[in-house]
């Protein structure tokens, strides 16, 4: 069988070809900008091959092309294909070969690809949280202005409350804030309306796979997380089985601290923020939430807190790490969250959770 490793980059690929034996039968260079060109190539080899490409930010129309002209498609992780490149030099040619001998070698890093259905729901989730972040963004900016004109404002900057008093002539805003407002006001009001939108497809998801609407009610048990949280939980997750354990789940998040040991010597650093982003964003809000308004993630703060000292953002990250662990549970036992004592599941209308 062909083995084909392919470096993959926005304006172009290239691809190294090994034979039955190892031995390199072809190299190529090939524009991205034509899809039909780049597909034909690898149609080309035939189906009795195998493919494989770094899982980067824009590799996605390369899997959906080339996966149905071959016989194998395998993504890999980028982090760890880092251990193998030794002091070669740093070429396109030579990282796709290196990736072709590894598929060949059977020791290649795999990236998971979850089900078709579950990447949408991925791609809905992360672009509401990045419009809600961009939200967030405009507000603060808004809130300058006011700070530069003595203005205080109500506590959240809404499109349909800023604009009565704001721009109202007895402020006398300087043309330069004036615009700036006017330009904020604009970004808000479109924004409040846009940030609903993936949302709404997410509901409706939901609601067509009861599965994932059990699953998503149950994470919503947990302080501090909402039924949005809790769907991109299950999203960023996939597939519950891969993990056999939290460890390894919140390994996969980036929430786990970095470890540096040589004999007695054990040294904890920084998370190791490798994963999903997203997630890591969303748990660090919802754990904010969570110690505002729930007792016990309270107490848990402040015993955390004594060991991690004067640091609130480490001990904020730590509670992050527990509502995932509570997340994982409730998903695994198929029970709401209970706190020790409690006998009844909380009501989620009078529950606290992070949401813009």
């Amino acid at each position: 069988m062909k083995t084909i490793g392919v470096d993959l980059h926005a304006c172009s690929l290239t691809a190294t070809a090994f034979d039955d034996q190892g031995e390199v039968v072809e190299r190529r260079d090939i524009p991205t900008k034509c899809r039909r060109q780049a597909a034909a190539c690898f149609a080309s080899s035939g189906s009795s091959c195998q493919v494989t490409v770094e899982s980067v930010g824009f590799s996605q129309w390369f899997w959906n092309d080339t996966r149905s002209h071959v016989d194998k498609f395998v993504l890999t992780d980028p982090a760890g294909v880092k251990s193998f490149v030794g002091r070669k030099a740093k070429t396109d040619r030579n990282d796709s070969r290196l990736l072709a001998k590894l598929l060949r070698a059977d020791r290649l890093p795999m990236a998971y690809v979850p089900a078709e259905s579950v990447r949408q729901l991925r791609d809905l989730a992360r672009l509401r949280h990045r419009v809600a972040r961009t939200l967030a963004s405009e507000r603060r900016q808004l809130r300058e202005v006011m700070l530069k004109n003595n203005l205080p404002g109500s506590s959240v900057l809404t499109s349909d409350r800023s604009p009565k008093w704001l721009l109202a002539p007895p402020h006398h805003l300087r043309v330069p804030n004036r615009l700036a407002a006017e330009m904020r006001l604009d970004h808000i009001t479109r924004l409040e309306r846009d940030v609903t939108e993936p949302g709404r497809h997410i509901g409706k998801a939901g609601k067509a796979d009861p599965e994932l609407d059990r699953q998503a009610r149950l994470i919503a048990s947990v302080p501090g997380i909402g039924k949005l949280i809790a769907a991109t939980i299950l999203t960023e997750r996939g597939d519950r089985t891969r993990f056999k354990n939290i460890d390894p789940f919140g390994a996969s998040a980036g929430l786990a601290p970095t470890v540096s040991q040589s004999g007695e010597s054990i040294r904890h650093g920084h998370i190791a923020k490798r994963g999903s982003p997203v997630l890591r964003w969303i748990l660090q809000q919802a754990a904010w939430v969570a110690i505002r308004s729930d007792l016990y993630v309270r107490s848990i703060f402040a015993r955390i807190g004594k060991r991690a000292g004067p640091k609130k953002t480490a001990t904020a990250i730590a509670i992050a790490r527990k509502l995932l662990a509570y997340a994982w549970s409730v998903s695994r036992h198929g029970a709401p969250f209970l706190w020790p004592g409690e006998s009844a599941p909380p009501n989620l209308s009078d529950h606290w959770s992070y949401e813009i």
